[in-house]
């Protein structure tokens, strides 16, 4: 086998092993060759996200608030019985921060020189860290209370399970009985049919992506690639009745294409070597430039959701049939080569998604469902990257394979406030470390 061949085999294979990691770039493997990748992106604990205007804020902070008619409608039937007008069980303080750890693996396999299948299996780990109270101490918001037994008079006397605390015959509501409200319920009180709100773990698959990269352009500046793929909804969905879980799939299965595009820059100023052009991009001072566009067309789906005001429960749920906003990215990426083998990149990306569409029965309100589900984000990624590459043409290396370190932090964006809905943008940060090798 030539040399020429050799470097433009195992220059190429480089390309691939590190666009995995980074930018999603232009190249594909040769033919008959494999590759394999394995991540580990370890994710700093989050308890933020960012609001339908872009504001970060408490996970939670929906339900930091005082317990009254907005959140329980019944009590408004004892607003004129109390102080102020405005019934009230006391006040919640929910807090919550999650927990990610994902391994993501990657094979491909080069079906011709052009053209390259490959496929992503991530798996996850999750914890939401929760602590959730209610304080209906005096000093608190909290007038009404439980009924303890028979009273005399208005309201005192009335055959109802919740009565102002003025009243001898009751007592003040804890922590234990707001969950079996939002519960099962309590004896003359209805409940609303959530799961308790406490820790939730979980671990699985994620969603699986299938898909299919053609080079369509190559010369010694320009490397141009498409992709076709589907991603299939095998990942852990929402539960409706958990306020509190962590899911990692919409559950819709979602058609995806993508527009690679490669510039080597500094072909403009730095002498080029022999032999095939991809071997240039392994040579110390190389700077690649890489723009990707992402079109991500997420099928309609059939599922379980609740919806209501965002200051109030969401009390209403019903099957509806959802189309979820189709997604859009670009990503504007670049690599240099420090000292070969050591290269460092970087990338910047800008994502917006449009708003969901509900058709659902006449008496669930569509409308909360569909408000702000159109969303937006801003990240970038930091990279180290290692190829033995080099190493092995000079035979002092017994394999090719490409180590990385990156970091990525999600700084702006702007999405839902509901928990259960994929359009919610959380402020995220997580180092990763990865592995990829080619035989």
């Amino acid at each position: 086998m030539g040399i020429a061949l050799v470097l433009s085999i195992l220059s190429s294979l480089a390309l691939c092993l590190v666009s995995t990691a980074a930018a999603d770039d232009a190249a594909v493997l040769p033919k008959g060759r494999f590759s394999f990748g394995v991540e580990n992106r370890f994710f700093f604990p989050a308890d933020e996200r960012y609001s339908p205007k872009g504001k970060a804020e408490d996970l939670a902070g929906a339900f930091n608030r005082t317990l009254d008619a907005s959140v329980f409608p019944s009590l408004s039937a004892l607003n004129p019985f109390v102080a102020g007008g405005r019934a009230s069980i006391g006040d919640s303080s929910v807090h919550f921060e999650y927990h990610y750890n994902i391994l993501a693996f990657a094979p491909a396999y080069g079906v011709t020189d052009r053209l390259t299948l490959g496929a992503e299996i991530p798996y996850y780990w999750v914890h939401n860290k929760v602590d959730a109270s209610v304080n209906s101490a005096p000093g608190s918001s909290a007038n009404v209370g439980l009924r303890t037994g028979p009273g005399v008079g208005a309201p005192c006397g009335l055959p109802v399970a919740v009565l102002p605390l003025t009243c001898p015959n009751t007592r003040r509501f804890t922590t234990e009985d707001v969950q079996q409200v939002l519960g099962p319920g309590l004896p003359g009180i209805q409940g609303f049919g959530f799961k308790r709100i406490e820790n939730f773990s979980a671990d699985g698959f994620g969603d699986i992506t299938l898909a299919a990269k053609y080079q369509f352009l190559r010369t010694d500046d320009w490397r141009l690639a498409a992709t076709a793929g589907v991603r299939l909804p095998t990942g852990l969905q929402h539960d409706p009745d958990n306020l509190a879980d962590i899911f990692w799939s919409a559950g819709a299965y979602t058609l995806l294409a993508r527009l690679h595009h490669d510039y080597v820059l500094s072909n403009l100023w730095q002498r080029r070597a022999q032999g095939a052009p991809e071997a240039n991009l392994l040579q110390t001072g190389n700077v690649v430039l890489n723009f990707t566009f992402r079109y991500d067309w997420i099928l309609r789906d059939k599922v379980t959701i609740r919806a209501g005001d965002e200051n109030a429960l969401p009390t209403y749920r019903a099957r509806v049939h959802r189309d979820i906003g189709d997604r859009f990215e670009f990503e504007f990426g670049g690599r240099y080569v420090v000292w070969s083998p050591f290269s460092v990149s970087g990338l910047y990306r800008y994502a917006f998604k449009l708003e969901d569409r509900i058709a659902a029965p006449k008496t669930f309100p569509h409308n909360f469902a569909e408000e702000d589900t159109d969303a937006t984000e801003h990240l970038y990624i930091a990279q180290l990257n290692f190829s033995t590459i080099p190493l092995y043409l000079q035979h002092r290396f017994p394999i090719p394979l490409n180590l990385f370190l990156a970091y990525r932090d999600r700084f702006a964006g702007s999405g839902a406030r509901a928990s259960g809905s994929p359009s919610q943008v959380l402020k995220t940060r997580y180092i990763s470390v990865g592995l990829q090798f080619i035989f």
